[in-house]
């Protein structure tokens, strides 16, 4: 999968979730600038939280409802 495709499902999760575009951009760019991660892998471990429920879970605790 390319970088834009990629790109493309982490943002249909990002809207499909009410998530905050801005959060999961940092987020990504906090993995590529501090971690050292290719954008490839940020991209890939951002859509892992979301299919793993983390980020439901953060928004829960945040107190943020999550469908």
């Amino acid at each position: 999968m390319s970088t834009n495709e990629l790109k493309a499902k982490l943002y249909k999760l990002v809207d499909d979730t009410n998530t905050s575009r801005k959060g999961i951009d940092y987020l990504v760019n906090y993995y590529i600038h501090s971690l050292g991660w290719s954008e490839d892998e940020a991209i890939k471990y951002a859509i892992k939280l979301f299919e793993d429920g983390v980020i439901d879970e953060i928004k829960i605790i945040n107190g943020k409802e999550a469908d």
